[in-house]
């Protein structure tokens, strides 16, 4: 019964995931014309390179913006302050890139701050800020804080005696440096750069927004046109592949020094760092880190600037601004409580088979397969299989909280997994010699692991909350979520109605955000090493 169960979610899982897939390849062409027009296509060789090269520029950008600032972060850390930024770079992570399409065209737009105030377009001799320089700035500003966490946490587990061998070696500010804090973080850099490609190059929403012409379209984005307006599946299936093959590469290296941990745990260890006193360097610290919070928190600042000046009474009020508050509280709070379900399930089901390799490597390929298989692709396979159904309403809540499910279950096994062996390992032998049976033995578990379970609901809840790009193939006049209104509201130039539903989901991100952080920063004082 027990092993029947098992092949029985690897069945399902698999076949819900073959499905859209299922309904991609029933769309192709199988004709080789077809694909030699499509190798030949210009367009097609400009998306690629345009989205290769976008993806590459900024994630070099962020990471080389990210390292002074998380060594100057570590050498203060238990500074009240910036235990705070360090929280906020975590924020990034699950923040709507719609907002920091808001933020960019707020702050650099046509009658956006810097234009205003400093005269920026006369500065820098340019007509708009819309296309290349629009997206790589939202990216740097979305990923830089996010990327300067993941180096922080590298640097934040040096152990206490690197730094007191640099002492006695009467190493340099600089030598302390290259010699100890340079070489940890060279271990990870390319794992960190492949996380942030990965989330560039999958970019939907900013690319959408800021890109101003098809010259500056990627992946992501041509799928979504193909499909959408030209109703050519040939050419988005293709490329539906092509992206799939390029994320293989990235997502796996990426995400391979990150197996069984949690993003935005960080356990503050207690070191003292050999020239963080030293006048000069706190000078050099206190510059860098009030820079860079400036700057890379700029969206948050112009977003609640702009919300708190504004009249809230036309908006708040309005039906459909309430209708995309309710769906969007529907599919994130019914999509957070089903990946939290499935995700404990399914890392129970992987701790219990910790003989069977087989069953554990299948789930494991399955829950990667998701990954690497972006959000668009999933959402195009869907919207061919549902034809007509799609514009039931049911049908849409319905795909549209699967969809997301499955992007977020291999975060929940990533959170979940870990902590459950350790627990299993710990009680087994417990809970033979005292005959627990299975629902005591729950009873027992669950407050152990309370907090990740909460801690799954809450980064599902926030993230679906901010979605965008699953929402933008099933949305219609009378189906909209936050995002995908103020996206509207963006578009149309109502900027005042923006400025209150910008304001309105940063508020309830942050909030659910910082639930999620007072769970996972520790803040315990690590034990010498």
């Amino acid at each position: 019964m027990y092993k029947t169960f098992n092949y029985f979610v690897l069945v399902f899982f698999f076949l819900i995931l073959a499905l859209p897939l299922g309904g991609i390849l029933s769309k192709v062409n199988y004709d080789l014309n077809t694909l030699y027009q499509f190798v030949q296509n210009s367009y097609i060789h400009r998306v690629i390179y345009f989205s290769l090269y976008q993806a590459f520029l900024s994630s070099f950008l962020s990471c080389l913006i990210a390292i002074p600032f998380a060594l100057a972060l570590n050498r203060n850390k238990n500074h009240k302050i910036v235990k705070i930024i360090i929280s906020i770079c975590g924020f990034s992570f699950v923040i709507p890139s719609i907002l920091i399409v808001y933020a960019v065209i707020k702050l650099f737009g046509n009658n956006g701050l810097f234009n205003t105030y400093f005269n920026l377009y006369e500065l820098i001799s340019i007509n708009s800020i819309y296309g290349f320089k629009a997206i790589l700035i939202a990216h740097i500003l979305l990923n830089a804080p996010f990327a300067s966490r993941l180096f922080f946490q590298n640097l934040n587990n040096i152990p206490q005696k690197y730094y007191e061998i640099s002492s006695s070696l009467n190493l340099t500010y600089l030598g302390n440096i290259y010699k100890v804090e340079l070489p940890i973080i060279r271990q990870n850099l390319f794992s960190v750069f492949a996380i942030i490609f990965s989330l560039c190059f999958l970019s939907f929403a900013i690319v959408m927004a800021l890109g101003g012409s098809p010259n500056y379209s990627t992946i992501e984005v041509a799928i979504y046109q193909y499909a959408l307006f030209e109703l050519n599946f040939d050419k988005a299936i293709i490329l539906s592949f092509v992206q799939i093959t390029i994320c293989l590469l990235f997502v796996f290296i990426g995400f391979y020094k990150l197996k069984g941990s949690n993003f935005f745990e960080v356990d503050i260890a207690n070191h003292v760092h050999p020239h963080k006193n030293l006048f000069l360097v706190k000078i050099f610290d206190t510059v860098i880190i009030l820079i860079f919070s400036c700057l890379l928190f700029s969206p948050i600042y112009i977003i609640i600037f702009n919300f708190i000046d504004n009249d809230y009474k036309n908006i708040l009020f309005d039906i459909n601004f309430i209708k995309a508050f309710r769906n969007s509280l529907i599919i994130s709070l019914t999509t957070g409580i089903l990946v939290t379900i499935i995700g404990f399930i399914l890392s129970s089901l992987l701790v219990l088979n910790n003989k069977n390799i087989y069953f554990q490597q299948s789930l494991f390929l399955i829950s990667s397969s998701i990954i690497i298989i972006s959000p668009i692709i999933l959402s195009l396979g869907y919207f061919i299989i549902l034809g007509e159904l799609r514009y039931v309403s049911f049908f849409k809540f319905s795909v549209v909280i699967l969809i997301n499910c499955f992007f977020l279950i291999p975060f929940s096994i990533l959170i979940l997994f870990n902590n459950l062996k350790n627990i299993y390992l710990n009680f087994e032998e417990i809970k033979i010699a005292f005959r627990i049976n299975f629902f005591n033995y729950y009873r027992i578990l669950f407050p152990l692991i309370r907090k990740n379970i909460f801690y799954v609901f809450a980064f599902s809840t926030v993230i679906t909350f901010g979605d965008f790009t699953i929402i933008s193939f099933f949305k219609d006049q009378n189906f909209e979520t936050l995002p995908s209104y103020l996206y509207k509201l963006i578009s149309v130039y109502r900027f005042s109605e923006a400025s209150f539903v910008a304001g309105f989901i940063l508020i309830m991100s942050l909030f659910i955000y910082f639930v999620i952080d007072n769970f996972n920063y520790k803040g315990r004082s690590a034990s010498k090493t």
